[in-house]
């Protein structure tokens, strides 16, 4: 029962998140959502993950995008979310699937022009949804199962993203600081 009244609380600061257009606090309702599905290991989770992800995404993006009646986009949006929400109050896991499925093709299927930027999009939200969870000690295989990304997407990306955060932990070593001191205070 904790777990759905997570999911509850979350869809719903998603539906007031996407209103306010607050892309900041979709990414962090997408990790919080994130380190729930690694504890439950529920792919439904990951799913809600990745799309709040790539909402977070597409209003960061939303002025180059063009999004043709960006209200109607969000209040279709907010009204799949209310119904996956309804599902989950009713303990209709089946139908809350459904939903989120139905929510996933709608943000794909908007638009033909956008089509193959969001679905790049979707695409680069559940990489980098699986290097998190993979983060909180899930196996890479079984993440990538979860996800539907190969070990090899999910690979690369950990090993970019672990090149760039090791280049910024080198430190410089003691006499080259101490010469750098000596030379800023002369």
């Amino acid at each position: 029962m904790e777990e759905a009244s997570h999911v509850i609380e979350v869809l719903t600061r998603v539906k007031n998140s996407l209103e306010q257009e607050d892309a900041r606090e979709l990414k962090n309702l997408s990790n919080q959502t994130v380190h729930a599905a690694s504890i439950y290991q529920h792919t439904d989770y990951i799913l809600v993950a990745t799309i709040v992800y790539a909402l977070s995404k597409i209003i960061e993006r939303k002025d180059n995008l063009n999004i043709k009646n960006w209200q109607q986009f969000i209040r279709e949006i907010n009204s799949l979310l209310s119904q996956a929400i309804h599902s989950v109050q009713q303990n209709k896991h089946l139908k809350f699937i459904k939903f989120l499925s139905k929510l996933k093709r709608y943000i794909e299927n908007y638009s033909q022009d956008l089509r193959p930027i969001i679905e790049d999009l979707l695409r680069k939200a559940s990489i980098n949804k699986a290097s998190k969870i993979y983060e909180h000690g899930i196996s890479l295989a079984k993440t990538t199962k979860l996800l539907g990304i190969t070990p090899w997407e999910l690979s690369e990306y950990i090993g970019e993203k672990e090149n760039s955060q090791t280049r910024l932990n080198k430190t410089i070593d003691v006499k080259a600081r101490a010469t750098m001191a000596m030379e800023f205070f002369s």
